[in-house]
């Protein structure tokens, strides 16, 4: 996508009492100059501008107005006339005239700084996010350092992307980042969301280049490290996941899902006891937990411990009853009583929750055998066995948990 199709802004409907505006005007204008004999004389519109956006300054619009009017009667594109003049709009609450005043100046220059810039926030401040990107653009197309503009454009980017993906179209969001990091090629806070972004949609190496990319802009950036070191889990990096989380509590410590993330990565490297006591730090932050009763019921089970195990299952399917890996934690805890009926009921429905975990898979395919039922038992247990070399091959993931839940 080289470019977003913008929408250009079209007049509205003038509205507003002029007749009333302009006499109170002219009577704080005459205010003005009994107090200081510093009104320029019209037609220096260096001066004019400058005590406008003085009285502009002190709060005094109407004064502001009535100065610029004369001049802009001789002058009537002076696109930096008309940008103030609309700011004055945009402060009395008339967006509509603003506009209306804005697109005359952008017609008279199309590439003012002034009149895009003031163009691109009353868009950005009305939610008209692509067509605030392209005015923003076109300042950027003329000075890359220009604060207000690579402000406005990420502002825009970013909240555009919100917009998308909250309806539905993540590869959208992607799209909004990718063009923006062509604006912005060196912004950390876009490279930020566009690593992020491709993350979520499994695209691990774009994500890696932009956050790298971020870390060296801002290394010291407590969400870029969070970022990364979600990364990285995904990536199966565990050492350099673990290096950034521990990175990053050390500037939040009070981070209930970065302790999550940080004892699952632990977890992975099977290092058990410190992956509990990032679990028990987790809930103890935030005790309405999911994924940290089922991670530390999980290590109860691999210990054999049984009956410090199924409280912590049936505590995370208070929250979540369709939690797929503590509904198999269940599963297994009655197989292993022998109880083999009840076994199957908890595994069934642990694969109507998570159709790709293949624990539940192979335990229902065992208390199937257990229970008779031959054919179905050789069928999960194929099963299993498939979804354990989809694995293998780094395909689907295999535990229904998400590796940084809240």
């Amino acid at each position: 996508m080289s470019r977003f199709c913008f929408c250009r802004c079209v007049g509205l409907k003038f509205s507003g009492m002029r007749g009333v505006m302009q006499v109170a005007s002219a009577l704080l204008l005459c205010t003005a100059i009994g107090t200081a004999a510093q009104i320029p004389v019209a037609g220096d519109s260096v001066d004019v501008l400058r005590k406008a956006r003085e009285l502009r300054s002190i709060h005094q619009p109407q004064a502001a107005e009535a100065l610029l009017r004369p001049y802009l009667a001789d002058h009537p594109a002076d696109p930096e006339v008309l940008t103030l003049l609309a700011q004055l709009r945009v402060d009395q609450g008339d967006p509509t005239e603003a506009q209306q005043m804005l697109t005359a100046a952008l017609a008279a220059s199309p590439n003012s700084v002034a009149p895009n810039l003031a163009m691109g926030e009353l868009l950005l401040a009305g939610h008209h996010n692509p067509e605030a990107m392209d005015r923003f653009e076109t300042v950027l197309g003329i000075t890359l350092a220009n604060p207000d503009a690579r402000r406005g454009e990420l502002a825009a980017a970013t909240a555009l992307a919100l917009s998308t993906r909250r309806a539905g179209h993540p590869e959208v969001a992607l799209e909004v980042l990718q063009h923006a990091r062509t604006k912005l090629p060196d912004d950390p806070k876009l490279l930020l969301e566009l690593g992020i972004q491709a993350t979520e949609l499994h695209l691990l190496p774009e994500a890696a280049d932009a956050l790298n990319a971020a870390r060296k802009l801002d290394p010291a950036d407590p969400e870029i490290l969070y970022a990364l070191g979600r990364l990285e889990t995904e990536q199966q990096h565990m050492a350099a996941a673990e290096t950034d989380l521990r990175a990053y509590l050390a500037a939040r410590p009070n981070d209930a899902s970065a302790h999550f993330g940080l004892g699952h990565v632990l977890a992975m490297d099977q290092r058990t006891e410190d992956a509990r006591a990032e679990f028990e730090r987790s809930i103890q932050l935030q005790p309405v937990q999911t994924e940290s009763y089922y991670q530390i019921g999980q290590i109860e089970l691999d210990a054999h411990q049984d009956a410090k195990a199924e409280p912590l299952f049936r505590k995370a399917l208070e929250r979540d009853p369709s939690h797929g890996g503590s509904l198999t934690g269940l599963g297994v805890l009655a197989f292993r009583a022998k109880e083999y009926a009840k076994a199957e009921q908890y595994l069934a429905a642990a694969e109507k929750a998570a159709q790709d975990y293949g624990p539940a898979h192979y335990y229902r395919g065992l208390a199937l055998a257990r229970l008779g039922r031959r054919d179905e038992a050789d069928a999960e247990l194929r099963t299993a066995t498939e979804l354990g070399k989809a694995s293998a091959r780094g395909g689907t993931a295999t535990a229904p948990a998400t590796p940084h839940a809240p």
